[in-house]
C-alpha cells in the first residue's frame, strides 16, 4: 500500500496537503515477535477524576506535550503555541485547519492540526500532522489522515461521533507512529477504532497497523522495541497494552481498574493515570 506524501508550498503561505490512502481496519503484521519487557504492579490508588495537574507535576510529564487546547489540563490549554508553529495552517482547497496540539521529541515537534474551533474554543477533530525539525523548526512532512477517520464498520447512525482523530504521534528511527481514535463506543464503529499505525519516513510508506481497540490513551510511550499504550471506555473492558514496535503485534495485556489516559516512564518505572486510578509498574527487562 502507497501513501501520499502532504509537502510542500504554494508559495504564498500554504502548505499543499494530499491524503493518505485508506489504512487496513485490521491487524497487519510482516515479522515475528521478540522478547520484549514486562511490566509488574508496584501500587495502585485512587485519584479523584479531575485532578490531572496534581499527576502531571507529580511525575514531570509537562515536557513532552507544549500546547494542547483539547482540555488535556489547565497548564496547557491555551498556552502560545512554540516557536516556529502556526496557530492556523492554510491549504488550497481543503481550507484552513487549526492548531490542537503540539509534541516535543528528540527526533522531531510534531503539530496537530483540525477543524474551527467550538463554542469552548477547542478545535474538533484533528487530522492533519505536521512534523518539524527540533532544531530548526521547518516542515520537515506534512499529512492528512483524512482517510483514517471513518471505517467501513461505522454505524450511519453514530458518524457524528465516530471521527477517529489523532491522539498521539512520535517519530523514532525514520518511522512517524502514530494513534487514531474516536470518543464514543466501540460498537459504534464495529470495533475498528483506537489504533497504533507504523509509518517509515523514507522511503514512505506504511509498515504495519495494530490490532483495533488498543490505543486511546492520551498518549502512548516508546521504550526500547516496545510501545506501551491503553485502551478503555465506559463499560468496557479497560487494558494497558504492549506491542512490538517493529511488528505491532499485541505481546502483553493487562487489565486496568478503569480506562487509562496517560503514561509516564521514568528510569525503570512506568506511571498510567487511569480514569479513576493512579498505578504504578515496575518495568523489568
Amino acid at each position: 500500500m502507497s501513501l501520499l506524501l502532504l509537502v510542500a508550498t504554494t508559495g504564498f503561505g500554504e502548505v499543499l496537503p494530499a491524503p493518505l490512502e485508506t489504512p487496513p481496519f485490521e491487524y497487519t503484521l510482516n515479522e515475528s515477535v521478540r522478547a520484549l519487557p514486562g511490566l509488574v504492579l508496584l501500587g495502585s490508588s485512587p485519584n479523584e477524576v479531575t485532578d490531572f495537574t496534581e499527576w502531571f507535576d507529580r511525575i514531570w510529564v509537562w515536557p513532552a506535550i507544549t500546547y494542547h487546547n483539547g482540555g488535556v489540563n489547565d497548564a496547557t490549554r491555551g498556552t502560545t503555541p512554540p516557536r516556529g508553529i502556526d496557530r492556523v495552517l492554510r491549504t488550497p482547497g481543503a481550507g484552513r485547519f487549526y492548531l490542537y496540539q503540539v509534541i516535543f521529541g528528540d527526533e522531531a515537534a510534531i503539530a496537530f492540526y483540525g477543524s474551527p474551533p467550538n463554542r469552548f474554543g477547542v478545535v474538533l477533530d484533528p487530522r492533519i500532522l505536521v512534523i518539524h525539525d527540533p532544531a530548526t523548526m521547518g516542515i520537515v512532512r506534512v499529512f492528512d489522515f483524512i482517510n483514517y477517520a471513518h471505517c467501513p464498520g461505522d454505524d450511519p447512525a453514530d458518524t457524528a461521533f465516530t471521527f477517529q482523530q489523532l491522539v498521539w504521534a512520535e517519530v523514532l528511527d525514520n518511522v512517524l507512529y502514530v494513534s487514531n481514535a474516536h470518543p464514543a463506543y466501540a460498537g459504534s464503529s464495529g470495533g475498528e477504532n483506537a489504533y497504533v499505525t507504523a509509518i517509515s519516513l523514507d522511503p514512505l510508506g506504511l509498515l504495519w497497523r495494530s490490532q483495533p481497540l488498543v490505543s486511546n490513551s492520551g498518549n502512548f510511550l516508546i521504550l526500547g522495541d516496545a510501545i506501551i499504550t491503553g485502551y478503555g471506555f465506559a463499560d468496557e473492558d479497560d487494558y494497558i497494552y504492549e506491542l512490538d514496535r517493529l511488528t505491532g503485534e499485541v505481546v502483553d495485556r493487562i487489565g486496568v481498574p478503569s480506562a487509562p489516559e496517560y503514561l509516564f516512564a521514568r528510569h525503570d518505572t512506568l506511571f498510567v493515570r487511569c480514569y479513576d486510578t493512579d498505578l504504578v509498574y515496575g518495568i523489568r527487562w
